[in-house]
């Protein structure tokens, strides 16, 4: 079941996804990101919509085809990525050419991957930048799901091409979280002491899986 308290989603963020996924040539992309993550967790508000594709595309045709129907402002294109506002909605398109992990999953017309997929992806962007605290919110939790060892495993199934000791060391450094970067609303307050806390101890348990507090 999806998640769609509008102090998660706005009501208009999850029409416009439906409407973004009704298009038949853009039934390749799916939902991830931070609004996949709220509407599978419940846990945070999401304003943006990210759709990655596994398979290339022209960001000029996307262009064409979504000016038919939407309002619609370009920040950035080029081969495999198009960064656009889409009736006021920022919304980024994407090649991600990585395996998915888990078959997508699709629920009101939404497409969108599993929390496998999403984990990892998460583990991810981390190593890329350990500066987001919602990116530590997330991993939070995601280990209400996972443990860290089956995140672990998701990472490195997903890019095997990558050190996965590094995404350990990488969800373990805290020095560098910057609490003004794009900080998310959450319904319930979540103290970055607690989220550390929580991490650390995972990492001397890494087969814990946590109970979703009340």
């Amino acid at each position: 079941m999806l998640h769609k308290d509008p102090r998660i989603i706005a009501p208009g963020t999850f029409k416009l996804i439906q409407e973004l996924q009704a298009i038949s040539k853009l039934r390749d992309f799916f939902l991830v990101g931070g609004t996949s993550r709220a509407l599978q967790l419940g846990h945070r508000n999401s304003i943006d919509i990210d759709l990655f594709t596994q398979n290339e595309f022209e960001a000029e045709q996307i262009e064409r085809w979504l000016k038919s129907k939407f309002n619609l402002a370009i920040t950035r294109a080029r081969k495999n990525l198009l960064l656009a506002v889409v009736n006021n909605i920022k919304t980024d398109f994407i090649r991600h050419d990585y395996k998915i992990l888990f078959p997508p999953q699709t629920e009101e017309g939404i497409r969108f991957f599993g929390l496998e997929d999403i984990t990892a992806m998460k583990l991810h962007a981390i190593v890329q930048s350990g500066k987001r605290l919602k990116d530590f919110i997330n991993v939070y939790f995601l280990m209400e799901h996972f443990s860290l060892s089956q995140m672990h495993e998701f990472y490195a199934a997903k890019y095997p091409h990558s050190y996965p000791m590094i995404a350990i060391k990488a969800v373990n450094y805290f020095d560098d979280i910057d609490e003004n970067i794009d900080p998310p609303k959450l319904l319930k307050p979540l103290p970055l002491t607690k989220i550390i806390d929580r991490i650390q101890l995972a990492t001397q348990q890494p087969a814990k899986i946590f109970k979703p507090e009340a």
